[in-house]
Parts: C-alpha cells; structure tokens; sequence
C-alpha cells in the first residue's frame, strides 16, 4: 500500500557531498517540490568517479500531504558498508505550476551504523518566463559532521526545457571550502525520466565523475 524564507532566497544566493539532490535524481541542487500526498517515487543513479569511489544510489520516498518521507542508500568504492540518509522534506508553498515554491529538508547520514553528518536547508524553485521553461533551484543551509563544526552550504540551478520530453541542467554546489559543477540532459517519457550528467569537484585534489540515473513515479 503506497505511503502517504521564498523573497529571501531570491538570485541573491546565485552567487554536498550528502543528500542533497536537485530537480530530483543525481543533481546536486534541490528543488521545492515534494512527492505528493500518496504518492511514492524512486530516484536512481550509477557514479563513474575519477577518483576510483565509483557507487550506487536509491532514493525511494513517498508522500504524507505536503511532507516528504525519503531513504537514500548508497554504496560506494572505499567506503565500510551501505551508507543510509534518512529525510523529511515539508512543502511551506507549492510552485510546481505557478509563483515561487519553498520547501525546507532535514536529513542524516550513517555509514556501516556511524552517525556521519546532518543537514538542515530551505530550497526554493521559481520560472523567469510565463511558460516555466526556464527554472532556477536555488538552496541555502548548514552542514554539520559528526564530531565537528557546521558548514553552510549553498546551491544554484538552471534547467532549460527544450520541449515536453528534453531538458538542460546546469548547477553549482558550495560545501566544505569546495565547489562542484554539474550539467547535463533529462530525457522524461510518462512518470520516468533518465538522467546523463557530468560534473567535477574544484578542490586541492580535483575529481571529475559521471552519472546515468533514472527516475520513476508510482
């Protein structure tokens, strides 16, 4: 059985490595959208990492009213088990078709049963055009690991729909004294889409990567 801030966060923000997950699947920056109350989707992707911690990422999550009920797991090369994200993202205003949405998520990770990091942000989507083919995503709050200070981190996205089926994605992430870049192409048919992404990490020891996800509503 299927389970059940907006002006402040404007272009001024224009300016991780947790779950945070734009326009859902494998892009960095979150949006402000939320499953739907009763609804449940999975968001799915493969990472080829240059620096050799290739992995896998599911992200079921389903829909009570305006919150969100997420799981990330994740397995990757180097790291002692299966990583787990528990999230809960709230809805404050609904942008999907109109106006300018806000959503804030919460969110912690374990790995092999250690606590690693919390998250806490406020994400929020708006159109620059009457038709909402261009999007903007943009997310501001703080990181904190386990044993360690708090980071904030910040985030920007664009997408750019070509027609009903094709999109472009660009974004930049700022987490822990780096930045990472992403872009790539959406391909949606029905409640599906399939994702192709590349993106790279500006820090003392660079790392590049690429992703194929696909995602899915049910």
């Amino acid at each position: 059985m299927r389970f059940f801030l907006a002006a402040a966060l404007t272009v001024a923000l224009f300016l991780v490595h947790l779950p945070v997950h734009a326009s859902g699947g494998s892009y960095l920056v979150d949006d402000a959208s939320v499953v739907g109350a009763g609804k449940c989707q999975l968001e799915s992707w493969l990472r080829a990492w240059s620096n050799g911690s290739d992995g896998v990422w599911a992200v079921p999550a389903c829909g009570v009213g305006p919150v969100e009920f997420g799981l990330s797991l994740h397995r990757q090369q180097g790291e002692a088990g299966l990583g787990l994200s528990p999230a809960v993202k709230w809805q404050w205003r609904n942008g999907d078709d109109h106006g300018i949405g806000l959503a804030v998520e919460v969110n912690t990770t374990y790995q092999h049963g250690r606590h690693m990091a919390s998250q806490a942000y406020a994400s929020t989507s708006f159109g620059l055009d009457d038709a909402r083919r261009w999007m903007v995503d943009l997310d501001l709050g703080v990181d904190r690991e386990r044993d360690r200070s708090a980071h904030p981190i910040e985030g920007a996205g664009v997408s750019y729909a070509l027609d009903d089926r094709w999109s472009l994605l660009a974004e930049r992430f700022w987490s822990r004294g780096s930045i990472s870049d992403q872009g790539g192409v959406r391909l949606a048919f029905g409640d599906s889409s399939l994702d192709l992404v590349a993106g790279r990490e500006m820090a003392r020891l660079r790392s590049h990567w690429v992703n194929v996800g696909w995602n899915a509503a049910f």
